[in-house]
């Protein structure tokens, strides 16, 4: 590929933390992978409000079709439009976010000066959702405003102040929203968390990036060393009163320049211990490194840090601020270094001890050492822009059809999707091609490794021939009818068909998109049927007579027609070959999975925490999740009917879209249960730290239930029926507690009272699905299977 890192270049220029970044990034993509990457440049001034404003649509005007992708990473370079656009954040202007109240107490534009070209412009500012034309409107309005801004009152052009802050954010959170966007990373964990630096529910990976400077050694342990921009958020002047309380001869080195460094020097004097170097070369930064006792860094809530990191790769160990941020990511009280309060005197304390205990130095120097050693050139290009087979030889096509799509994944079949096929994309060509409700937005999304989502939303004929036999029968059969509707959306069909042209592979998920065999040429092609669900036993109590043979009829077929099966239970493949006489060695089980590096172990201390934060401290929780599905619904009724009355003085977190279903059926809400409806994933988990105990009564259904690998990733002690556990390989009384509904509150309760059993429960769960049901491993079966025939 030919990538684009693109950038502002600051007037007046300066080399910071941001430029070696950048250089950083274009040589390792260059030195590190077959790709060619090329670092361009805009001027970008920003001193005053249209300064600011110009250098915004410098970006947006730029053309950079020729490039396969592009990389930005500051404002405004995001503005760049491209078709295939990931940024990796450093910050957005902090002085218009997080920063803001520092220069400006007043976020709103003065109800007297919202008129004429000033209101138009804050109407767009308030468009919720943002489109290309409201941009250019923006722009030209603007541009119209600046021409006639004799007429306005001239404090409307204060910089920073509310108006630009309104306009600069409306242009960050459309540069930056998923139509735009097709991945997001961060610098730091740190800047990943600030308000409204990301859209809500993004889905942010952070990668550190490691010093442009490779070869850091630790010689000696003789002085104190910091570098930086001499700025006021880097509170240099606190290090300076520092030495105040030192009392041993040992130099302070300050490396860097910055508007600061003449107040500075002023503080310093008369202490001749305190040296400010300027500028220094890498190789100057190296030799600095490796002589030093120990780094001080202890800036104001810090985006990254680099001079933490090049410490800690030095083997130094450092010394930083509760409220500096991103070394906070890296620095170990005790361990790597200290983290004190701002203060002078605090910080001298710690300077004093490592004088008097060098070897304590060094110890901790190595320990800093190790903490980062993984961080590297290599490792930050493979995350960043995911592996790639480099060589010559063809990915072959697969091409996946379903009935809904897989990004974001919020349901267990938009996780499986996701997971599954963004890791078959490190070896295949992957795209999938969903047809969605009529009032969902077409869109082609390129998601992890490459894996293409392209949606097309139903016709409107489609959806009304749907409605009306949903409005006829009462249920939803939105699925079920693409038996017989599919043929109506004619941009789906024509879609399928190019598409299918090219693949070397075609997957059906689910069955219901089989009858597309009428458009398309399955000859010379590996079909295969995903099987979430063997889908006639989940309908045909659900669907009546008509439609659950409509399901037997196409599933029989998909099962008789393709080259292979995937199922994600024996259970299921049981069902499948007695049902419609399916080959054993023609099906390879593939069990749904999880991610445990996204859904981690919830510490003990954590939880008590948290719960004590929100007011549940005195209340066991317990945890249920579903979607709109007919064994869900079955469940929540049995929860609320049998269980939430005998158990009142615990509540109930219910999470999913059933909570439509509960609000529906039920004409108030049980003051013990709190329902979500549907969250994202980081909610999910954040809600995941809320709960005691799982249940998943479950009485019916296929396949298997992702909801049971979440609870046990998170190491939530979880009591579900024989049904709510098929397809996973657990044993009752060590990973769960497997019980008949009649038993179902009895179990809570002693699960409740038996911390020891809570324990085993959590800690084995965990073991269990680490071992047996991780995505990599499934993904590994199925990209083997699909080699090996293929």
């Amino acid at each position: 590929m030919k990538i684009a890192i693109v950038a502002p270049s600051p007037v007046p220029f300066t080399i910071g933390g941001a430029e070696l970044l950048l250089s950083g990034m274009q040589d390792a993509i260059n030195n590190y992978t077959s790709h060619q990457c090329e670092l361009i440049k805009l001027t970008t001034k920003e001193n005053t409000f249209w300064d600011l404003v110009e250098s915004y649509y410098k970006f947006y005007q730029l053309d950079l079709s020729h490039f396969d992708m592009i990389i930005s990473t500051k404002y405004p370079s995001w503005m760049v439009r491209h078709r295939n656009h990931i940024v990796y954040m450093v910050h957005p202007l902090r002085g218009l976010y997080d920063t803001y109240h520092v220069c400006n107490d007043d976020p709103e534009v003065p109800y007297q000066h919202r008129t004429g070209l000033v209101k138009e412009i804050l109407d767009i500012t308030e468009i919720r959702i943002r489109k290309d034309k409201n941009v250019e409107d923006l722009f030209h309005k603007l541009f119209q405003l600046r021409a006639e801004q004799d007429n306005y009152a001239k404090e409307l052009f204060t910089f920073p102040g509310p108006f630009i802050r309104k306009i600069i954010h409306f242009l960050d959170h459309w540069a930056l929203s998923y139509e735009n966007i097709r991945e997001y990373f961060s610098i730091s964990e740190n800047v990943k968390r600030r308000q409204d630096y990301f859209p809500p529910s993004a889905r942010v990976k952070v990668i550190y990036p490691p010093s442009k400077i490779e070869d850091f050694e630790c010689r000696g342990f003789e002085y104190l060393f910091t570098a930086s921009r001499l700025d006021s958020p880097k509170r240099i002047d606190i290090l300076i009163e520092a030495m105040k309380f030192v009392p041993h001869n040992i130099k302070l080195k300050i490396a860097g320049e910055g508007p600061e460094k003449t107040r500075l020097m002023e503080l310093a004097q008369g202490d001749a211990r305190i040296e400010f170097l300027g500028f220094v070369t890498e190789n100057g930064l190296v030799d600095l490194y490796a002589n030093a006792l120990v780094i001080l860094f202890v800036p104001q809530d810090e985006d990254y840090g680099y001079i933490t990191i090049e410490g800690m790769m030095s083997a130094k160990p450092v010394i930083t601020a509760f409220d500096s941020g991103g070394p906070l990511e890296f620095v170990s009280d005790s361990k790597t270094g200290f983290i004190v309060d701002p203060d002078p005197k605090h910080i001298a304390d710690k300077i004093n001890y490592f004088v008097e205990h060098v070897e304590e130095a060094r110890k901790m120097g190595l320990l800093a050492n190790e903490k980062v050693k993984k961080i590297s050139w290599s490792n930050f290009v493979a995350k960043l822009i995911g592996e790639r087979d480099t060589r010559s030889q063809r990915k072959k096509k697969v091409l996946v059809l379903a009935t809904y799509s897989c990004y974001p994944p919020r349901g267990g079949g938009q996780q499986r999707l996701y997971n599954i096929y963004s890791r078959l994309a490190k070896k295949f060509d992957v795209t999938i091609c969903s047809i969605l409700e009529n009032d969902k937005e077409e869109q082609k999304l390129i998601l992890k490794n490459g894996l293409t989502q392209i949606c097309i939303p139903q016709s409107i004929e489609h959806a009304r021939c749907q409605w009306e036999i949903e409005g006829k029968t009462g249920l939803n059969l939105y699925d079920v009818l693409m038996i017989d509707l599919v043929e109506r959306s004619e941009n789906y069909i024509e879609k399928v068909k190019k598409l299918a042209d090219d693949a070397d592979i075609v997957i059906f998920s689910h069955p219901y998109l089989f009858v597309m065999k009428n458009w398309i040429d399955l000859n010379e092609k590996i079909i295969v049927y995903e099987s979430h669900n063997v889908e006639y036993l989940l309908k045909k109590d659900y669907a009546g007579i008509r439609y659950s043979q409509k399901v037997f009829d196409i599933e029989k077929e998909a099962a008789e027609r393709s080259d292979l099966v995937f199922t994600t239970s024996d259970e299921d493949k049981e069902h499948l070959m007695l049902l419609y006489g399916i080959a054993p060695n023609k099906i390879l089980v593939t069990p749904n999975g999880v991610d445990t590096s996204k859904i981690e172990l919830i510490g003990l201390e954590e939880k008590k925490q948290l719960k004590k934060e929100v007011g549940l401290a005195d209340h066991h929780t317990i945890l249920f999740i579903g979607s709109w599905h007919p064994p869900n619904l079955e469940a929540l009724k049995f929860i609320l009917d049998e269980i939430t009355s005998k158990l009142s003085d615990c509540i109930f977190l219910v999470i999913g879209s059933i909570k439509h279903y509960y609000i529906h059926e039920y004409d108030k809400i049980p003051k013990n249960v709190l329902a979500f409806g549907v969250v994202d994933e980081d909610e999910k988990y954040e809600l995941y730290k809320l709960a005691d105990l799982a249940i998943n009564p479950m009485f019916s259904g296929s396949g298997t239930n992702l909801k049971m690998l979440d609870y046990m990733s998170a190491g939530i002690p979880t009591i579900s029926t024989l049904t709510g556990a098929r397809g996973l390989d657990i044993e009752s009384g060590k990973h769960a507690l497997i019980c008949t509904e009649d038993q179902m509150s009895e179990k809570i309760i002693e699960l409740m009272n038996t911390e020891t059993l809570r324990n085993m429960l959590r800690l084995n769960a965990r073991n269990l699905v680490e071992s047996r049901y991780s995505w990599d491993r499934i993904a590994a079966s199925i990209i083997a299977k699909l080699k090996e025939i293929s």
